[in-house]
């Protein structure tokens, strides 16, 4: 999914100026799903935003699933090996809510429409489509010139006058 309104997203998440980043590498194994919940909920409560918020609430839930789908689809290297997935939220004040699941697996997602609303796999990008206001595949380019992917999904934020004032 790449339409010119998440391409403009993404280049404000990416180069924006501005924009407030908070990065993380977790291990690509089944542990890094709640590390995952863990770090994009603390990090919106650092930029003020409410836990329950629908904000925050969407945030974590796609966060959730796309590393849950680089976990089980993204794994490049024998079990047992250490592979890591990156992670990341960005802020661009007034306008977006960011976050970046970045695997080392070149293989672009797939977002199957035919799956039934009752399947219990499988819907991943089809929940990451519904909650996100945009998302989008990129590459990810290494210096040996093998090539994984990252997936950004963006929500529009809420102005800052709406966000609770720090203490």
């Amino acid at each position: 999914m790449t339409s010119m309104m998440d391409r403009q997203l993404l280049a404000m998440a990416t180069d924006g100026v501005g924009a407030e980043h908070a990065t993380l590498a977790v291990e690509c194994e089944a542990e890094a799903v709640h590390k995952a919940r863990d770090f994009a909920r603390g990090q919106l409560a650092t930029w003020g935003f409410l836990k329950c918020s629908d904000l925050s609430e969407r945030v974590v839930l796609v966060m959730s699933e796309l590393v849950t789908n680089a976990v089980q689809h993204a794994r490049t290297r024998p079990p047992g090996e250490n592979e890591s997935i990156d992670i990341a939220t960005v802020l661009m004040p007034d306008h977006i809510v960011g976050v970046l699941v970045a695997d080392n697996s070149p293989r672009a997602p797939l977002c199957s429409a035919k799956d039934s609303a009752e399947a219990t796999h499988g819907r991943g990008l089809l929940l990451v489509s519904a909650l996100a206001d945009g998302w989008a595949a990129v590459p990810r380019p290494f210096p040996d010139g093998a090539q994984g992917k990252g997936i950004w999904a963006f929500f529009q934020s809420p102005t800052a006058h709406a966000l609770p004032q720090s203490a």
